[in-house]
């Protein structure tokens, strides 16, 4: 009797003991600071994630890049942002962002961070260090004109909503010629709606590929654009964002 209840109590303690170790040996998040969270700001402007993943969230359409800062380097990925498609001339890449070297920097801390924090699952809400901006600071000001605001001309607002949410075009449609992301390429898009399909202009083609997405299909690809576009986007937006497709012949 004696003999089973040292086994059994040598279990239990043994128990205690694994279930501990994650607890006892597990690193604390690492703090972010004010070029992580700008980084995180430029990830969401961008529309990263309607592509890729990070902490398994995020689009499928795209490779996970919860760890794509250690396997694949800083050189890399500063060569790949610039210009994506001579990195990988005969892959369907992402088009290029224009990313200013502050975005690619601070892109890069981010992804960084993500690396180095990928253990901790699920994500902990984060602390931001580094002066007085915090994390939803960093976000917002990427949703606004760096030369005070929004622009308000018709085209040049429809372009800046065309790469922003809650429209995120860019996130599946490039603007440059043959390079597919999820959806066909634009380029040119104003030209070819006029005869895609017949009695309807191009203007009138562009704006209901925004509201009715389903209506006609570009043959090879598949309906999974976002289907919400007329409850999210203001009238405005979608009529700057139709001026902005216009210009594309």
């Amino acid at each position: 009797m004696f003999g089973m209840r040292a086994f059994f109590t040598v279990c239990l303690i043994a128990s205690i003991v694994m279930l501990a170790i994650p607890f006892l040996v597990a690193q604390p998040v690492q703090e972010v600071n004010a070029q992580v969270a700008s980084g995180l700001a430029v990830w969401r402007a961008n529309g990263c994630e309607g592509c890729h993943t990070i902490y398994g969230q995020g689009g499928a359409f795209a490779p996970d890049l919860t760890h794509i800062y250690s396997q694949r380097g800083e050189a890399y990925l500063r060569e790949f942002w610039v210009n994506p498609a001579a990195v990988h001339p005969n892959r369907r890449v992402m088009p290029r962002f224009g990313l200013t070297r502050d975005e690619v920097d601070n892109l890069l801390a981010f992804l960084g961070w993500v690396d180095q924090n990928s253990g901790d699952w699920p994500p902990r809400m984060i602390r931001v260090s580094g002066g007085a901006e915090a994390l939803t600071d960093a976000i917002d000001e990427t949703t606004t004109d760096t030369s005070g605001g929004v622009p308000t001309e018709p085209v040049a607002n429809g372009r800046y909503w065309f790469s922003r949410p809650p429209a995120n075009c860019a996130t599946c449609h490039s603007l440059e010629p043959d390079v597919v992301i999820v959806g066909p390429s634009l380029a040119g898009v104003a030209s070819r709606a006029q005869t895609r399909v017949p009695g309807q202009s191009a203007e009138e083609y562009l704006r209901n590929s925004l509201l009715n997405p389903g209506d006609y299909l570009v043959p090879g690809f598949n309906n999974v654009m976002a289907q919400n576009l007329g409850d999210v986007l203001s009238s405005d937006q979608i009529n700057n964002i139709v001026a902005f497709l216009m210009t594309l012949e």
